[in-house]
């Protein structure tokens, strides 16, 4: 129980008869009203008879409520009792906790967010107007290629041409299944202009899952890529390829496809408690709202620079790609698997000079684990959502890093997020809020009978405004369900979201939780009767619950109660199943055999009876580990998932971890044997007996063939490469890798320089390491690094007035080095005045 509360009770209520003066023989006796000095109960209300009517009195206990909602509670009742000679007759649901103003504070002083916005323009029109404004500003950057704003808007065009000619227009529906690429950036833009809307459709799902969005939508054309046919599950729909080579052709004038702001922008799938996702529809002008509203309040300028790292099935990720396109700012765009990659995130950030970025808590945690600060210094704002944001974790961010951090929240029936929080490090809650409204957007707390809930009392949250979804694709009856009559405004229609929540006295909202079953986990929302709809689909499975579970010790997970048909089915073939037709982060990470469900008795499931899982499925005792390896492993699994025995045939999933665990693993392992580990091969290879072996596959090649001291070598000969280099050289030959992978530094020298000797210095510098001449070449299909001889590096002195310094310094850092020419560095001197100079110097990362 909780120990800060009464045992027994929590609220009392005493009403006291009127006390009369008390006169006897000689004395007179009165009533004396005294305060108490502390508080017995958490809410003790005294109510006194009085001739006039009730008197009374609320204690209240400091450490649990504070005067404003004690003043609240109070001027509720006030409100009741008042009422009642008027509305005796009527149902409690009915009578009334609050004053004229009090309404008129919830419904229009704490919603008052109109704002003027493009409404009647589409997402195509503005960014084709930003790219005439600036066509040669960088609009795209991915794994070292660099797009400006003239070039982008061309591949779009193109899209939308073939697609035009192939019938798609106006509210037609088009898959998009592509790899994170300026291919995929391209591609929703074209679909986009084409007037058509897109359907993401994420390739790490489930082929089964793909077909039925695919065959839900009625999607006459996907979008993809040739390397992702193979994955593309058999469809009715025509496969158009992104990346093929095709001639020029004219695409109709926009006026003439008919595409105004009412038609679909895209759809997305949302996890449905029906047992099948259900495509949620947004309209280009309640998207545009939240575009326009992430503008006025974050204002981007064209220096600055926006992560995306979102999955594209992620509703997040449509912000992350269209605000920075529709403002003239760059676009980050991570690798494909790069999202789950902090140490290649982390370069990133730094390395492209990332201002403005978004991530879910769960994933921000592990970010705020392992990341330095330095990494952080160029990030002004920090948007969070997608799941609860704990207090501590607040906390851990604003101690370590220097920006602005936002707290922001929405579903997708909304537009991605409806209220906003920017956070304070002095914040002291037990709760961070969710915020106050954005623009065009109104926000009730509701009781189940549809009445204004009091500030502090909680109740569901509902949405109104410029950002609600048409509905639910082909889903009337559940639109129906969700989308309802607005009762404060004729007309209108407002979101049932099914969150709790709760005004403060600040005029901002707290997230509570729940009123039904459904869950976020790392910022996907998951209907749990999704799941259990599929595991009951399995012949050998009789009865299936799947609950949300928690502690101290572990994040929310998902955890599955089983009732067998076939006694000997095994959890992993469970597993097996279920990622046939569901994404990784809805499957359970652990299974509970049970005989039987407990039940109330109302005969439904009793969720609080069911026992607490355990993540360790071991059939037999832990086999212990026998090589360094393997003991490395054991000690790392055993703190990061909190389990005291761990053996090397355990499984990394099977013990509770998932992708963030995971990502946490290849940063631990990284920090103790400096080793580099694919995200991939903990998937792959999830058994530590099996991972070590990988492990020392990559600890070899890091280190070496041989284990002894350094002996000199040839250096005529071609040299290998070692891992991280052989993986930049990979890089740089399956794409143009631009200036990612560019490592700057400048100097300042003050006083009188002697030039010559500075360049005597470089050159003595270069001759003497060889790093500094060496070139990477292809032999026979091997790369291999070749030391060239030295040339005189030619140090001359470049007059530059100070205003132009920075943008002089970002000109030397972004120079394209050749790997196999060379030379892979660049020095430069830069005259300020007689007695200032700057040195820049640049050079690859793989030297």
């Amino acid at each position: 129980r909780d120990l800060s509360r009464q045992a027994i009770f929590q609220v009392m209520l005493a009403l006291h008869p009127q006390f009369s003066d008390l006169q006897m023989p000689g004395i007179s006796l009165r009533a004396e009203e005294r305060l108490p000095e502390s508080a017995k109960f958490d809410l003790a209300l005294e109510l006194t008879e009085t001739r006039d009517g009730l008197s009374g009195q609320l204690e209240y206990a400091l450490d649990l409520w504070d005067k404003e909602s004690a003043e609240q509670i109070v001027q509720c009742l006030s409100t009741l009792l008042q009422s009642l000679p008027d509305t005796v007759e009527c149902p409690l649901s009915q009578q009334p906790l609050l004053t004229a103003a009090g309404q008129y504070q919830l419904l229009t002083e704490w919603n008052n967010t109109a704002e003027d916005y493009p409404h009647d323009q589409c997402i195509a029109s503005l960014f084709e107007a930003q790219a005439e404004q600036t066509p040669d500003a960088l609009a795209v950057y991915f794994d070292g290629e660099e797009i400006d704003y003239r070039e982008l808007d061309r591949r779009a065009e193109q899209v939308a041409s073939r697609l035009v000619h192939a019938g798609i227009g106006p509210d037609c529906v088009v898959g998009l299944f592509v790899e994170r690429s300026i291919e995929m950036i391209s591609g929703q833009l074209g679909i986009l202009k084409s007037g058509a809307a897109y359907l993401p459709l994420d390739t790490d799902y489930p082929p089964d899952r793909i077909a039925y969005m695919l065959e839900d939508a009625q999607v006459p054309v996907v979008l993809t890529q040739r390397r992702l046919l193979a994955r593309l599950p058999e469809t009715s729909a025509c496969c158009m390829f992104i990346d093929d080579e095709t001639s020029e052709t004219a695409l109709p004038p926009r006026k003439a496809r008919n595409i105004n702001a009412h038609h679909l922008a895209y759809v997305i799938y949302t996890s449905g408690s029906t047992g099948r996702p259900k495509g949620v529809m947004i309209s280009h002008f309640s998207i545009l709202n939240h575009l326009s509203w992430m503008q006025r309040t974050h204002r981007l300028t064209p220096d600055d620079r926006v992560l995306q790292n979102a999955p594209v099935s992620f509703d997040v990720s449509v912000w992350q790609l269209f605000w920075p396109l529709l403002n003239g700012a760059g676009l980050v765009v991570t690798s494909p698997e790069g999202h789950r990659d902090l140490s290649y995130l982390s370069s990133l950030i730094e390395s492209s000079r990332v201002t403005v970025m978004h991530m879910v808590p769960s994933m921000l945690q592990a970010l705020v684990d392992i990341v330095s600060p330095h990494t952080l210094r160029r990030v002004r704002d920090f948007i969070v959502g997608g799941e609860a944001l704990p207090p501590s974790l607040l906390q851990d961010f604003s101690q370590r890093f220097d920006c602005r951090l936002h707290n922001q929240y929405g579903p997708t029936e909304t537009s991605v997020e409806v209220s906003w929080h920017q956070c304070s490090a002095d914040e002291d809650r037990l709760v961070v809020p969710i915020g106050a409204p954005l623009s065009n957007t109104r926000l009730y707390v509701l009781d189940r009978y549809f009445n204004l809930c009091p500030v502090g009392v909680p109740g569901e949250l509902y949405i109104a405004g410029a950002g609600l979804a048409r509905g639910y694709l082909n889903r009337p009856d559940i639109t129906a369900e969700r989308f309802l009559p607005d009762p404060f405004s004729d007309g209108q229609r407002m979101y049932r979201t099914g969150d709790l929540a709760r005004w403060t006295a600040r005029g901002v909202l707290e997230y509570l939780g729940r009123i039904d079953h459904q869950v976020k986990i790392r910022g996907f929302r998951v209907e749990t009767g999704e799941i259990d709809t599929c595991l009951l689909a399995h012949p050998g499975i009789h009865q299936a619950i799947v609950v949300p579970w928690s502690s101290e010790q572990k994040p929310l997970q998902l955890v599955a109660y089983l009732v067998l048909k076939d006694p000997a089915l095994q959890t992993a073939e469970v597993q097996v199943y279920l990622r046939r037709f569901l994404p990784e982060h809805m499957i359970p990470a652990a299974f509970v055999t049970l005989g039987a469900l407990p039940l109330t008795p109302n005969s439904k499931v009793d969720r609080k009876a069911l026992p607490p899982p355990t993540f360790v499925t071991r059939q037999r005792q832990a086999v212990p580990p026998r090589t360094s390896e393997e003991f490395a492993l054991c000690e790392i699994w055993g703190l990061l998932l909190n389990c005291p025995e761990v053996g090397i045939e355990d499984d990394f999933f099977a013990l509770g971890g998932h992708s963030l665990l995971a990502m946490r693993m290849v940063a631990m392992v990284r920090a103790r044997l400096g080793v580099e580990l694919p995200l991939r091969e903990i998937f792959d290879a999830p058994v530590i007996v099996q991972l070590a072996s990988r492990l020392a596959h990559y600890q070899a090649r890091e280190e070496g063939s041989s284990p002894i001291g350094i002996t000199p070598r040839d250096g005529n000969q071609p040299l290998r490469l070692s891992f991280s280099q052989e993986r930049l050289w990979f890089l740089d030959r399956l794409v143009e890798a631009g200036v990612a992978y560019n490592v700057p530094w400048s100097l300042e020298m003050r006083g009188e320089l002697q030039t010559a000797a500075l360049e005597w210095a470089i050159n003595q510098v270069i001759c003497r390491h060889e790093s500094l001449r060496t070139v990477f070449r292809n032999s026979n299909g091997t790369a291999v690094q070749t030391i060239v001889p030295a040339e005189n590096e030619s140090l001359v002195s470049q007059s530059v007035p100070e205003y132009a310094l920075d943008n002089v310094l970002q000109t030397v850092a972004e120079y394209k080095f050749e790997l196999q020419t060379g030379p892979l560095y660049r020095f430069r001197l830069y005259r300020l005045s007689a007695e200032r100079h700057v040195l820049a110097f640049v050079a690859h990362h793989i030297i």
